[in-house]
């Protein structure tokens, strides 16, 4: 199974409060922002353009890749979602 098929294998339950905060002013200054590359769910987008990184919330693995690549500590929260929300894998 490849990484694209699991989403037809998750189910999301979108919570309000993201669970990841960003603090975009870092990722300005990163010189590779590995998220952009190694999130599996594609979470995260760099404009070059407007120069500025966008992440949204409600398609995340909870994988964790991110947090580990990040090496400009970015991020003003991480955690898991809250009780009920968050990702449900369904491999049956």
């Amino acid at each position: 199974m490849n990484i694209d098929e699991i989403f037809d294998f998750t189910s999301f339950t979108i919570d309000r409060e993201p669970h990841i905060v960003l603090d975009t002013a870092v990722c300005v200054g990163c010189d590779n922002r590995g998220c952009t590359n190694s999130c599996p769910a594609r979470c995260y987008t760099w404009s070059e353009e407007e120069q500025i990184m966008t992440f949204v919330h409600d398609g995340c693995l909870e994988c964790g890749t991110c947090y580990v690549v990040c090496h400009k500590n970015a991020f003003t929260r991480w955690r898991y979602p809250r009780g009920g929300f968050g990702v449900a894998y369904r491999m049956t």
